[in-house]
């Protein structure tokens, strides 16, 4: 039935083809070129006396984006991205890479909307969702730049995932105020060998109506699944179906939103070879209210979660950080591999994800243990206030949100884990404040983290991170930055083991004690809105307390030019 599911997607993605094109095409280009030069040491205790070990470098590269856009009327239109990419210390031509970044057509046919080739894609949380990075929302530019650039390399929009396939969207105006969506697409997320492992497809869609300006009811699905060759060793199946209702309404002085999601996955895989096949099912359900002031500009919050443990649904929990890969700078520390620190998580672009995976992914459980895999994490129950400033306050942006969390069902025991998450900051617009037209910020902001459980098998894990920045315009689009950050992490856990089949095996225990302090001072020019030039120092100072001499430090003078068109 798979193969059926895959044509029928597939033609309400695409609808019908071009049966004619107009006169005058119109062509445009745009792009991005950056350049990119690090000069990096390594030093501390840890290597002090580590011969072999390499501690200094200079690396970079040279890149430039150019995308071409055609346009005939609305009814097509595609758009190419053509990369050339060298290395930092080549000549022209030297090891530079030519490739097609990427590439997609789509148009508009009697109000069809469709696109081939690369497309983004998001629905909801539980169905379809990259999933932002765990922070604490209020960071130095200095750091979020540099992430910035790691999301570009890595194709991170948003929450939308980039992937390969066909959409198409239709819309049916029923009223003044009321009307139906349709929105349907299939894509590969990985190939067939032609021999025994079969292609591996993903469909979805979204079914919209709108009763009014202030009701909207939802309908999600999404499956990921095999399509069956002759001598395949495996079956895999994947779904998820939700139901979504939104009501906003305004009144004098005040707006107020709801939104509650509920719905459920089923999993299958079957091996071929040895005639077994796993399957299970869950459920899903989440209710979020808002209230907003508007004469105070403050935003109040509460939601509720519940995620069922073996809730599965790939293309909502796939993470956009991998916690296993290994950064190439000083990847080797004595001949042994570095691993990760936080610096590494906006410095290092080998370290992101812009793939699905069909398996649970490995987190770092004292980086974000409450929702490593987003909203839609597994086995747990959690309830939320949270408290922002909306967009009419020009001086000040502000937020806290406060998360209790709790297992359904209990890990490697009857006893449940519970967490709480406190996270907050601030930015203030101190130029605004003064009347001033120049840029003058301040920011702050933590998020804590603590996992407990009583019991045979305790748990007791805390971490911390604190973030600081400053940014000053000294002259005209010049800017002088200022940004710390400090992380630390203690206490005991244990790590899930998981099978094929997504299900916990066993557990291994740890303990932790680090800490980590980052800081970095620099300078930045805004030759316009598109042109950027950016001069920093970072330090990064990590500390493995329960290990003697493990400090290490990484000094990074980093150079960025970044100039768009």
């Amino acid at each position: 039935m798979n193969y059926k599911k895959s044509i029928i997607y597939s033609a309400l993605s695409l609808g019908l083809t071009i049966s004619g094109v107009a006169q005058s095409p119109q062509y445009s280009l745009n792009g991005l070129g950056r350049s990119i030069i690090s000069n990096n040491n390594l030093s501390g205790a840890s290597v002090k006396d580590a011969a072999a070990t390499q501690k200094a470098n200079i690396s970079g590269y040279n890149l430039f984006d150019l995308q071409t856009n055609l346009d005939v009327d609305s009814v097509f239109n595609a758009v190419a991205v053509f990369r050339t990419r060298s290395p930092f210390g080549t000549s022209f031509g030297s090891k530079t890479d030519f490739e097609f970044r990427q590439f997609s057509m789509g148009g508009n046919v009697n109000g069809l909307k469709y696109q081939l080739g690369d497309i983004r894609v998001e629905l909801t949380p539980y169905t379809v969702f990259n999933a932002d990075l765990a922070g604490t929302r209020f960071e130095s530019d200095l750091f979020s730049e540099r992430r910035e650039i790691l999301e570009y390399e890595n194709f991170n929009d948003g929450n939308t995932w980039l992937l390969q396939g066909v959409s198409g969207q239709y819309a049916w105006n029923l009223g003044e105020e009321s009307g139906l969506g349709l929105y349907a697409f299939t894509t590969r997320t990985a190939s067939t060998n032609e021999l025994s492992t079969p292609d591996r497809l993903l469909s979805g869609g979204r079914l919209e109506y709108a009763l009014d300006k202030h009701i909207t009811f939802g309908l999600n699905e999404v499956s990921l699944y095999d399509i069956a060759i002759e001598f395949a060793g495996f079956d895999y199946n994947n779904n998820v179906v939700t139901g979504d209702f939104t009501y906003n309404r305004e009144t004098e002085g005040a707006l107020v939103g709801f939104k509650a999601e509920f719905g459920g996955s089923s999993y299958s895989y079957t091996d071929i070879d040895n005639d077994s096949t796993e399957s299970y099912s869950d459920m899903t359900m989440d209710v979020d209210f808002d209230y907003t002031l508007k004469n105070s500009g403050l935003k109040l919050g509460l939601d509720f979660r519940r995620v069922g443990a073996t809730f599965a649904s790939p293309t909502a929990q796939s993470r956009r950080y991998v916690s296993s890969a290994n950064p190439m700078l000083f990847s080797e520390v004595k001949g042994s591999v570095r691993g990760q620190q936080y610096f590494d998580q906006f410095t290092s672009e080998e370290v992101y994800n812009n793939s699905i995976s069909a398996s649970l992914m490995a987190f770092n459980q004292y980086y974000n243990n409450l929702n490593p895999y987003g909203n839609a994490t597994p086995n747990r129950m959690v309830f939320g206030l949270n408290a922002e400033t909306d967009t009419s306050i020009s001086t000040l942006e502000a937020g806290l949100a406060v998360d209790y969390g709790m297992e359904i069902l209990g890990e490697g025991g009857t006893d449940l884990r519970k967490f709480m998450v406190v996270t907050g900051g601030t930015n203030f617009h101190l130029g605004n404040l003064m009347g001033t037209d120049r840029l003058i910020d301040a920011n702050v902001g933590v998020r804590s983290e603590n996992t407990s459980r009583s019991g045979a098998a305790d748990v007791s894990l805390s971490s911390m991170l604190f973030d600081f920045g400053l940014a000053g315009e000294i002259a005209k689009k010049v800017d002088l930055l200022g940004g710390v950050k400090y992380f630390a992490a203690s206490g005991n856990e244990f790590i899930a083991n998981r099978d094929g089949f997504n299900l916990v095996t066993s557990f291994t225990s740890y303990t932790v004690d680090v800490n980590e302090l980052i800081y970095s001072v620099g300078a930045r020019v805004r030759f316009s809105k598109k042109q950027v030039f950016s001069l920093n120092y970072n330090m990064a100072s990590f500390t493995d307390n329960n290990i003697t001499e493990s400090q290490l430090n990484i000094g990074q003078l980093f150079f960025n030019f970044t100039g768009k068109f």
